[in-house]
């Protein structure tokens, strides 16, 4: 015990120091727009102003998972310059990243690069590409343009993304408002969105596998069920497009068109799919009782790996909330269904291998695992407050515990 305890010390020490990692000087894009004085147009410049046009770039999804909800840009152009794209979806691989990442601090960058290069490079990926024209006055374009030059400085590139809240499109947004004193944001606050966050991610996510949209769904919180505006709404890419397309009532240009990528679904359901996810785990957990021991060391084989992944998944999580600035795993209740408990599962569908019967403790653990997940889903039933939709994770869960109770009670009893 004397052991463990000076470990379990030693592991919290280690976690401190990596939460105190030197960060740097970041960009709040609130408090810059806020501050960031404008300057009224000269009659000089009026006509220099009027040739240039600024334009809202939107990528499609692409194949990585991070690409599955497209990417937003603003690109500039003007008859004495190449094209320009600002960009704030940079980030750079280096040997803090992923100390960084595990903690939440997702330091991205804002850059202007060439602007046919980086429609050219979406395009090589096969993502769809359009062109919003902002239609904005020579006052306006002035000041996008001086605030454009003025985030992209070395000394102020650097910013702390965020999954929903600052990202290569709420950024584009943001400043859009700012352009129109205001009233962007103040139209789509007062529109409700018809899905939540998390709706919208599992419906991008099924672009994906679904072992890959289950767990992404496992670790979001009860932020992303919350009932949004449009304007929350506005951090897909795609979202932000046609919304400042229906504000100014105009059309998009489609650049380029995907050719072999399938369109996101305008409805996806993570739960049925989930259903079918519980069937299989539950068909493994009966085939123990065909009595055969072969079959069963296979069955524990199966289910000590599986136990394995949701031990180490859940306690993934806890990490998250305990330890980082992950916001979006807050108060996630997901924890108390598919629970660190299940580590214990593991070790005991391995110990079971070298045994002629199965262990009863296998059946005491699944039950308290049975017991603790209904108990959260009755208390997800009974109090409003309790808005977490986490049937993805309840439906699988039951199931499986269910059945490792029952299997695991017949297995003994003969």
């Amino acid at each position: 015990m004397k052991k463990l305890s000076v470990l379990t010390l030693f592991l919290f020490l280690i976690l401190g120091l990596c939460a105190h990692v030197d960060s740097p000087n970041l960009f709040e894009i609130d408090k810059e727009l806020d501050s960031f004085k404008k300057t009224e147009i000269t009659e000089e410049e009026r006509e220099k102003y009027r040739e240039m046009e600024f334009y809202l770039i939107t990528g499609g999804p692409g194949s990585l998972v991070w690409e599955n909800f497209g990417h937003s840009a603003i690109l500039f152009t003007s008859p004495d310059s190449f094209p320009i794209a600002y960009d704030w979806g940079i980030f750079t691989f280096d040997d803090s990243f992923f100390v960084n990442f595990a903690f939440g601090r997702l330091y991205y960058e804002a850059w202007a690069t060439y602007g046919e290069y980086r429609i050219e490079s979406l395009i090589a990926d096969d993502r769809s590409v359009t062109a919003l024209k902002l239609e904005l006055d020579e006052n306006q374009k002035k000041n996008l343009l001086s605030f454009l030059m003025y985030s992209t400085k070395e000394e102020n590139k650097t910013y702390l993304y965020d999954y929903f809240k600052d990202n290569c499109a709420t950024r584009p947004r943001d400043i859009y408002s700012w352009l129109t004193e205001g009233e962007f944001e103040e139209v789509l606050k007062s529109t409700p969105s018809e899905e939540t966050l998390r709706e919208t991610v599992e419906r991008h996510l099924s672009l994906s596998t679904f072992p890959v949209a289950w767990t992404i769904s496992y670790l979001l919180g009860p932020d992303t069920d919350k009932e949004e505006s449009m304007w929350e709404a506005c951090f897909l890419p795609s979202t932000l497009n046609s919304s400042i397309k229906e504000y100014q009532n105009n059309k998009d240009e489609i650049i380029y068109s995907s050719k072999n990528r399938n369109p996101v679904p305008d409805k996806w359901s993570l739960k049925a799919r989930s259903i079918i996810m519980g069937i299989l785990l539950v068909s493994i957990s009966l085939l123990p009782l065909t009595k055969k021991r072969w079959i069963e060391r296979c069955c524990d084989t199966v289910q000590g790996i599986l136990f394995f992944f949701f031990g180490v998944l859940s306690s993934v999580l806890l990490f998250l909330m305990l330890f980082t600035i992950h916001n979006v795993t807050k108060g996630n209740i997901n924890y108390l269904i598919i629970s660190p408990l299940c580590l214990i599962s593991s070790l005991l569908h391995f110990a079971s291998l070298s045994k002629k019967r199965k262990n009863k403790a296998i059946l005491i653990n699944s039950g308290v695992m049975l017991a603790l997940s209904l108990i959260v889903l009755a208390l997800r039933l009974i109090i409003p407050s309790f808005i977490q939709d986490s049937y993805a994770v309840f439906i699988p869960a039951i199931m499986l515990y269910a059945s490792e109770v029952f299997v695991s009670y017949k297995c003994i009893e003969r």
